[in-house]
């Protein structure tokens, strides 16, 4: 079911002449898209006022403009894990524009872009470092032969590829050199 809950006034026109000729507020609304309740709110809404369109909203206009919005987007795209007070604190100090956090956040996910958090790591001890160095000098001369016998899980193919290039550019095996 697709999350979208507005219709263009084309689709709004279509949705009630389907519904006056005895169509199901459940069929128009999975034709159109929608969840059944936009459908049924739309056909109420008719019933009362005999309109389709979108009555005027009484709501505050808009702090930003279309280059605010696109800016904000921009840098989301390259700063990836900037926060909302981090993008507001931007936004202020490049375009003078003051907004609050929680518009930050409703014009990104406008715009199809969540929170990232980064990945977060244990980080490697020096014991951990030794030991894996010890391990790949264990196995770099290992031949295709003697890796062939090893059982390797789907998800961790993926880092015996990783060793096996790590070794073979140790060797001078990797791509390219003999």
């Amino acid at each position: 079911m697709n999350t979208r809950r507005h219709l263009t006034d084309e689709q709004r026109h279509l949705a009630i002449a389907r519904l006056q000729v005895g169509g199901r507020q459940s069929d128009v609304a999975r034709e159109l898209g929608v969840s059944q309740s936009v459908i049924s709110r739309l056909a109420s809404s008719h019933r009362t006022t005999g309109r389709v369109c979108d009555r005027p909203r009484s709501g505050a206009p808009r702090v930003t403009d279309h280059n605010d919005d696109q800016y904000l987007r921009t840098y989301a795209l390259r700063h990836r894990y900037a926060t909302a007070t981090q993008l507001q604190a931007q936004l202020r100090d490049v375009r003078g524009t003051r907004i609050s956090t929680q518009t930050i956040r409703n014009r990104l996910h406008r715009f199809g872009l969540n929170a990232r958090l980064p990945l977060q790591v244990t980080p490697l001890t020096p014991r951990h470092r030794r030991e894996r160095l010890q391990w790949a000098q264990d196995h770099v001369t290992w031949t295709i032969q003697q890796w062939s016998t090893v059982l390797i899980h789907a998800q961790c193919s993926a880092v015996f590829m990783c060793v096996y290039y790590f070794i073979m550019c140790l060797t001078g095996h990797s791509r390219g050199h003999k």
